[in-house]
C-alpha cells in the first residue's frame, strides 16, 4: 500500500497534467462527453440526479438539499464549483471531500475509456475531469442522491452531459458571465434553459425576472414536463449573523418556523427552492420526513456565504461576485450591522461588474482596504480598485494593499470598538483568505 506522502505526490502531479483551460462556449464539448458517459456505461443512471442551475444560489441551495437528504438516511454525493479551500472540495459524499487515492483510483477507471474513443487525457479539461470522476465516484460509494451543480450556464456545461435528472432546480438567475453566456436577461436564461431535458421536474421562483421565467416555461413545455413556482409568502422572524428562523407558505407547503444555520436574508429565497423541491419529491414518494427538514437545515455546512469567521472582532467573508449577489449581501447586512463600523477587504475580477457592485457596498462602508485576487490573467489590481472607488466616493476612506495579510493586519490594527470587518468581492479573494488559517 502506497504512504500518503506517494498518493499526494501522484494526485499532484497528475492534476498539473490536466488541461487546466475551462473550454467553456464551445458547442462541441457536451456531446463529446455525452459519448465518454456512455462509454463509462452511463454511471449518472445508478442514482437519483437533482441538477441545479442558476447565476446565485446554487451552492447553498444545494448545500440545503443534501444536508436535507442526509438527514433522512441518505448517502449523498454532491458536485459544486468553484472551490474555496481545495479542488476536492467541489466532490463530496456525505460531506467529505473525496480522497486524493479515490480521486486518482476514479482517475484510472476512466482513463482506458478515454484512450479508446480516440481521445488523449489532456483533450479533457480539468473541469470535465472533476465532472467524469464525480459520476464514477459516486457509483462506486453507491449513492443514492447526487446534487449537481452546474458550473457555467447550461448548454455546453459539462455537465449536460447527463441523463434526465428527476428533478431541475432553477436558482435567482441574473448578469453574469456575459462574455461567454450573452449580453442579456433572456440569453442568459436560454443557455441555462437548455439543461432541461424530456422526464424531469422543474422547479424555480415565482418571482424569477419575468424574462428569465418566460424562456423556462417555454423551453419546459417544449420539452413537456412540468415547471412549478410557486407563490411563497416568507416572513423572516429572526436573525443573526450565524442564522435565522423563517415562516413560509405556498400553496404545495406550510413551514411556520424552520431554523437555519445560515445568515442573510438572501437565504429565504434559497429555502423557499429547497421546500418546494422537497415537496416535489414528495409528490414522487420519496421518503422526507418533517423531522429531516428541521434537521438539515441546521445542519448545513457552506464556506463563504456570510461565513462568521471571528466574533472578536465580528469577521464576515461572502463569495458574492456579481450585482445580483452583492444586492442580497448588502441587503442582508443593513438589518445586521446596526451600529456597527464596517471595514470592507475587498479584491474584484476585471471583468465583473465592478461600478454597481461598488454602489451597492460603499454606503455600508467606514472605511475599504482593496486587495488584488490571485488570478493574474483577470484581476483588478487594488491600486485601480483603491482610485475606482475615490472616483465613486471621494470621501470614503480607501486604501490599496500588498495582499490578504497586510489588510487583515491593518484591518484588525485600526479597527474601532464597534467595528466589524467584511471580505468579499470574488472566491478568490475568500481563498486567499482560507490559504491564511481565515477558517472559512
Amino acid at each position: 500500500m502506497m504512504n500518503q506522502q506517494t498518493v499526494h505526490e501522484m494526485y499532484q502531479r497528475l492534476v498539473a497534467q490536466f488541461n487546466q483551460a475551462r473550454l467553456v462556449g464551445d458547442n462541441n464539448r457536451v456531446p463529446l462527453l455525452r459519448k465518454i458517459v456512455a462509454a463509462l456505461d452511463h454511471p449518472d443512471q445508478h442514482y437519483h440526479v437533482i441538477h441545479i442551475a442558476g447565476t446565485n444560489g446554487k451552492g447553498s441551495t444545494g448545500a440545503m438539499l443534501s444536508a436535507i437528504l442526509e438527514a433522512q438516511g441518505y448517502q449523498v454525493g454532491r458536485f459544486n464549483s468553484p472551490a474555496i479551500l481545495n479542488d476536492r472540495e467541489q466532490i463530496q459524499f456525505n460531506h467529505q471531500w473525496i480522497t486524493e487515492a479515490a480521486f486518482i483510483d476514479s482517475y484510472n477507471e476512466i482513463k482506458p475509456v478515454i484512450k479508446r474513443l480516440g481521445l488523449k487525457t489532456t483533450d479533457v479539461s480539468i473541469f470535465e475531469w472533476q465532472f467524469l470522476i464525480s459520476l464514477i465516484w459516486y457509483r462506486n460509494q453507491r449513492a443514492d442522491y447526487v446534487i449537481l451543480e452546474a458550473g457555467l450556464g447550461g448548454l455546453t456545461d459539462a455537465t449536460n452531459a447527463i441523463s434526465a435528472p428527476q428533478l431541475t432546480v432553477f436558482t435567482r438567475i441574473a448578469m453574469d458571465h456575459m462574455q461567454i453566456l450573452g449580453d442579456t436577461l433572456t440569453k442568459i436564461a436560454t443557455q441555462k434553459s437548455k439543461i432541461i431535458k424530456p422526464g424531469t421536474t422543474v422547479v424555480t421562483l415565482a418571482d424569477q425576472a419575468p424574462e428569465a421565467l418566460n424562456v423556462l416555461q417555454k423551453e419546459a413545455q417544449k420539452q413537456d414536463v412540468t415547471l412549478v413556482a410557486p407563490k411563497t409568502k416568507v416572513t423572516i422572524l429572526k436573525r443573526s449573523f450565524t442564522g435565522m428562523t423563517v415562516q413560509l407558505h405556498s400553496e404545495l407547503f406550510d413551514w411556520p418556523a424552520l431554523t437555519l444555520n445560515v445568515a442573510g436574508d438572501f437565504q429565504s429565497e434559497n429555502v423557499t427552492l429547497v421546500l418546494t423541491a422537497v415537496a416535489m419529491l414528495r409528490k414522487q414518494l420519496v421518503t422526507l420526513a418533517d423531522q429531516a427538514v428541521k434537521t438539515g437545515l441546521q445542519r448545513i455546512q457552506l464556506p463563504g456565504r456570510l461565513t462568521v469567521l471571528s466574533q472578536h472582532p465580528l469577521i464576515v467573508v461572502d463569495v458574492a461576485h456579481n450585482p445580483d449577489g452583492m444586492t442580497a449581501l448588502t441587503n442582508s447586512l443593513k438589518p445586521l450591522i446596526k451600529q456597527s463600523s464596517v471595514t470592507w477587504i475587498v479584491g474584484f475580477l476585471a471583468d465583473k461588474a465592478v461600478t454597481p457592485m461598488l454602489q451597492l457596498l460603499l454606503p455600508l462602508a467606514e472605511r475599504v482596504l482593496t486587495v488584488t485576487p490571485d488570478n493574474p490573467q483577470r484581476a483588478l489590481s487594488a491600486t485601480q480598485l483603491a482610485s475606482q472607488i475615490q472616483a465613486l466616493s471621494p470621501t470614503t476612506n480607501v486604501q490599496p494593499m500588498a495582499n490578504m495579510s497586510q489588510a487583515m493586519q491593518m484591518a484588525r490594527q485600526t479597527l474601532p470598538e464597534n467595528g466589524m470587518i467584511v471580505v468579499g468581492g470574488s472566491f478568490y479573494v475568500a481563498r486567499e483568505l482560507a490559504a491564511m488559517g481565515g477558517g472559512i
